[in-house]
């Protein structure tokens, strides 16, 4: 439970932090006339219902299995990534298009060195945010904070694309740079959309874990005890936090019953030791 609270806390940090800077860049973004500024004051709000999203479902994933979810609910982080990846497409796509009626008709932003401001300190913050969920996503083996600190990827690369359209603008005058910056924006935050929804479908779909997990797994089993002959039917997946690892042992015949179960244990026992007490290990043994 303790890295559920870890998730969790996460989560609502991101959400803090991605208010505050949707609020300055969306008054810097309608003071100034900047759509450069706006779209990345409109990434920061998606940012916000995201982070939200994700503080509902890790609470959701961190439930214990009950009586209709015999095997948890960790599939609610990929729930959240696919209903995150839904709202960041849709916002790109307006993005997209308000970017073309801008390049289409023009106007000029003023006081661009405001918009400049606020674009560097929201890149130094999310800077910071980004490390931060980068570490609990790794340690806590969340894919809805993995997904969460993609956002701020993007928002570390809106911010850099609008400050320096309006540093363009500022120092040159030229007023195609705030709309080309803000589909520039768009572009990136469709083309995530989509490898967020690609990362969250593969786990709904029980994708089988990398290749290099998989693989080491099955050298630990192979040659696990003198009357192991090997395994068969093995299968693995994730959900959430959570890694699913299922195979039959396959044990010399003349093994004893109480022998096969305790090897079959020892097994179970080593995999866990090193992919983490959470991980869900179901062993059988086959006579051969």
């Amino acid at each position: 439970m303790r890295d559920e609270r870890r998730k969790i806390l996460a989560a609502i940090v991101a959400t803090s932090t991605a208010a505050v800077l949707a609020a300055a860049k969306l008054v810097i973004g309608i003071v100034t006339g900047s759509l450069a500024v706006v779209a990345s004051a409109v990434d920061s709000l998606m940012d916000v219902a995201c982070s939200g999203l994700n503080a509902y479902f890790l609470r959701l994933a961190a439930d214990p299995p009950d009586a209709e979810h015999a095997f948890g609910h960790g599939k609610a982080e990929a729930l959240s990534g696919v209903i995150q990846a839904v709202i960041i497409a849709m916002g790109g796509v307006w993005l997209l298009v308000r970017g073309v009626h801008r390049l289409v008709a023009p106007l000029p932003v003023t006081t661009p060195e405001a918009g400049v401001a606020v674009s560097v300190g929201a890149l130094a913050v999310s800077l910071v945010l980004v490390a931060y969920l980068r570490r609990e996503a790794r340690e806590t083996r969340s894919i809805a904070l993995e997904a969460d600190a993609f956002h701020y990827v993007t928002d570390i690369a809106t911010n850099v694309v609008a400050g320096l359209a309006l540093l363009g603008y500022w120092l040159l005058g030229w007023l195609w740079l705030d709309p080309v910056a803000s589909m520039l924006i768009a572009a990136y935050i469709i083309k995530s959309a989509i490898e967020i929804l690609r990362d969250a479908a593969e786990e709904l779909l029980d994708r089988g874990l990398p290749r290099e997990v998989e693989d080491e797994v099955k050298s630990l089993i192979a040659g696990f005890a003198p009357e192991v002959r090997g395994y068969r039917q093995f299968r693995s997946r994730r959900a959430g936090g959570t890694q699913f690892f299922e195979f039959a042992l396959l044990v010399e015949r003349s093994t004893s019953f109480e022998r096969s179960h305790e090897v079959a244990e020892q097994a179970a026992d080593a995999i866990r030791r090193r992919h983490g007490a959470a991980a869900q290990v179901m062993v059988h043994t086959d006579p051969v």
